[in-house]
């Protein structure tokens, strides 16, 4: 689903996956992208980088739209023992950098000793946890590459990414803007000629 993204779209996307990562989520959703599009308005065009809020504003939208969620069974089981694993994984990133954690849910395992687990499997690690992608986010990327593709572009750029955005009507990304007063029809009419 990446890898049509440009270079630009890349970055908003690890602004997303860290937005996510910070605010607990175990979900990469269009709610995150939203807010990585807003940190990274310089990658859009000037007349939609106007219309958009802040990062700071759709964060407070998010938070008062959003109940937390229980924390992971893993958190909790760790809790019991006194270890908080939000300050390990902050240890382990201060200590072998800041994408350390995200290594590890790339890394696969073999483990010979143990026959019966197939030796492709992956080895998710409890460090690394998950992050999975949102339907919704999912259907978004659909709509950016096909409007890539419309515009005779290869790869997918952030004002793309923002229209693929708008066209999943009940995208929290959406809900948000509509709650913070957000003409969606002015942002996408202002999208639709720089995406072309």
């Amino acid at each position: 689903m990446f890898d049509r993204c440009d270079h630009e779209t890349r970055a908003v996307i690890d602004t997303a996956l860290a937005e996510a990562r910070d605010l607990g989520h175990h979900w990469l959703g269009t709610e995150h992208v939203l807010i990585a599009l807003t940190v990274h308005r310089d990658h859009l065009p000037q007349v939609v980088e106007q219309l958009l809020p802040t990062a700071g504003q759709v964060r407070r939208a998010l938070d008062a739209a959003v109940e937390p969620g229980p924390s992971s069974p893993n958190a909790e089981l760790l809790g019991t023992l006194g270890i908080d694993l939000d300050e390990v994984r902050a240890a382990v990133r201060a200590t072998f950098g800041s994408d350390a954690v995200d290594r590890l849910a790339q890394r696969r395992v073999h483990q010979p000793w143990q026959p019966w687990r197939r030796p492709d499997r992956a080895c998710a690690s409890l460090l690394a946890g998950t992050q999975n992608v949102a339907p919704r986010l999912e259907q978004a990327f659909a709509h950016a590459a096909q409007t890539a593709t419309e515009a005779d572009d290869r790869l997918i750029e952030p004002v793309a990414l923002l229209q693929g955005v708008l066209e999943v009507e009940d995208a929290l990304a959406n809900r948000l803007l509509d709650d913070l007063g957000v003409a969606r029809s002015d942002l996408h009419a202002a999208a639709q000629p720089a995406a072309s």
